[in-house]
């Protein structure tokens, strides 16, 4: 955590804090303990996906800002409808990461919308239990940390880069995985360690 305490922009402080003060069980908090209205200045840029399976990622809220962003809702629709193929890969091993550790995942972003608009997101990712006790719900916030407004508008962009991405930890240890390298070991056709057995 101290490797990107200090670069935490104030959406993901936010969300931070307040899951942080959870109560816990088995070192995750249960969705039900977490109230909406405790970061009410932050919720247009918070989400929250849940595991139907390994390839299915279910954004159960997503914030006004974000859809904003993507120009259509997004509540209900697989993660994977709404990233590129490349992204989902190693997307969906950053979630079975999180939720199998389990910990907390950083990363910064690049987004080029469909608007045209470039922007930077910091992304803080933390785990939440399901209401059965499993660890399958993740919680997210997507703060933006700048935009260009001199883009040429091209309908056809709706692009994520993962910049820089680090995993935390909450209590039950730091995975030797990191997302960013894992995809340019993946594009280099080079297996990877897969995540912990899921939980």
């Amino acid at each position: 955590m101290d490797s990107i305490s200090g670069r935490l922009q104030p959406a993901a402080l936010t969300l931070l804090e307040a899951w942080s003060h959870l109560p816990r069980q088995d070192g995750v908090p249960l969705r039900a303990s977490f109230d909406p209205l405790s970061v009410a200045r932050i919720l247009p840029v918070i989400s929250l996906v849940q595991r139907i399976s390994a390839d299915e990622w279910r954004v159960r809220l997503a914030g006004t800002e974000l859809e904003r962003r993507w120009g259509r809702p997004l509540t209900g629709l697989n993660y994977a409808d709404v990233m590129s193929p490349q992204v989902t890969v190693i997307t969906h091993r950053e979630f079975e990461t999180i939720c199998s550790q389990p910990c907390g995942s950083w990363s910064l972003r690049h987004l080029e919308l469909q608007s045209g608009r470039r922007l930077e997101t910091d992304t803080l990712r933390l785990p939440l239990r399901a209401s059965d006790g499993s660890i399958s719900l993740i919680l997210t916030s997507n703060g933006e940390i700048g935009t260009d407004l001199q883009c040429r508008a091209d309908p056809s962009q709706g692009v994520v880069t993962v910049v820089e991405q680090h995993f935390f930890d909450i209590g039950a240890g730091i995975p030797a995985l990191n997302c960013v390298e894992a995809m340019t070991l993946e594009a280099g056709r080079i297996t990877t360690p897969a995540p912990p057995p899921y939980r």
